[in-house]
Formats: C-alpha cells, structure tokens, sequence
C-alpha cells in the first residue's frame, strides 16, 4: 500500500506507545498499539491463504492519537514481523 511509505517520514522513532501483534486464529492477526495500559490502535487483518500478502480487515486509532503516525506505525510493524506486504483490499 503506497499511502504507509509516504507517511513513513512522520512515524517517531522515540513514540510513547508500545505495539504487540497476535494471531487470533488461523490465519486472522492483530496489532495492537499501547499507550502504557491504554489501548490507542487496533489493526486486524488476515494472511492470504492464496498468495504471500496481508490485507486490512478492521483498523482503529483513537480520536485523539490520529494523524501522530498509529495506524502507519501498526503497518509497518505487522509487514516486518511476518515479512508481507499489505494489498489493497477492493472488495
């Protein structure tokens, strides 16, 4: 997805939130973003069964985090940690 490069620049390498992924089932994953014991960004998403992509299901930032490089950041963390891309899902 082209949109999480262009935002790159403005991700804090010093952020206060903390990201942890979990595969819920399967083939189903989450990403959450932390700040201390709040919960700021919520990602889920699936890994193809078909080709070696990721794709989007549900994503969430609360109000006041947006636009402070959350969902970029929430990303970005699950394309390294499973070594995929995002696709754009159309559907």
């Amino acid at each position: 997805m082209k949109h999480i490069r262009l935002f790159e620049e403005f991700i804090n390498e010093s952020s206060d939130w903390e990201l942890s992924l979990s595969n819920i089932e399967d083939n189903e994953y989450v990403v959450k973003a932390l700040k201390g014991s709040k919960e700021i960004g919520k990602l889920n998403f699936i890994k193809s069964k078909f080709k070696p992509v990721l794709k989007a299901t549900i994503v969430t930032v609360d109000p006041n985090h947006r636009r402070a490089g959350v969902g970029s950041s929430m990303y970005e963390f699950a394309e390294k940690e499973l070594n995929m891309k995002f696709v754009r899902n159309d559907d």
